[in-house]
């Protein structure tokens, strides 16, 4: 499904969408404009319009079929994180928050102190819905550098 998280300073999240037994790879995290930054984990079509509304505003997208969900991350420019589901939103007061299929390994790998980026990287690892690479936006910066990928070294 996806793994997103966010640790204070980075989101991050792996890129790998499905269809059936097939895999692809896509964008899941954006910067908006107006220094926000967004993600969104669930049903593709729903993020999509999740994501373009929480960008560009307008009608919020609904999602009446039960089996299709939603759930997107929302950083304001004060650093304040919001999460989204179907039909509400909330504040989140923690210092790291992560969602998606992967969310529990990622919240374990930052509750020890490591980076969002860690954190999805070590999702890839255990979670078959998260993988082929790993996106990062830092927060406040205006352009964001792409880190390359780099497999994390787990000790048995």
């Amino acid at each position: 499904m996806t793994t997103i998280a966010w640790d204070g300073t980075i989101l991050a999240a792996d890129r790998r969408i499905s269809s059936g037994t097939v895999t692809y790879s896509t964008t899941k995290i954006r910067r908006t404009q107006d220094g926000r930054l967004i993600g969104a984990t669930g049903d593709y079509g729903v993020c999509t319009a999740m994501l373009d509304w929480l960008e560009n505003g307008g009608a919020r997208p609904t999602c009446q079929d039960s089996d299709r969900w939603i759930s997107a991350l929302e950083i304001m420019p004060d650093g304040t994180c919001w999460m989204h589901n179907r039909d509400s939103r909330w504040r989140v007061e923690d210092g790291f928050v992560a969602i998606g299929s992967g969310r529990d390994y990622a919240m374990a790998v930052m509750s020890l102190n490591h980076p969002a980026t860690v954190a999805v990287e070590v999702a890839t690892r255990f979670d078959p819905g998260t993988g082929n690479g790993v996106d990062t936006l830092r927060f406040g910066e205006i352009e964001a550098a792409a880190e390359p990928d780099s497999p994390v070294k787990l000790v048995a």
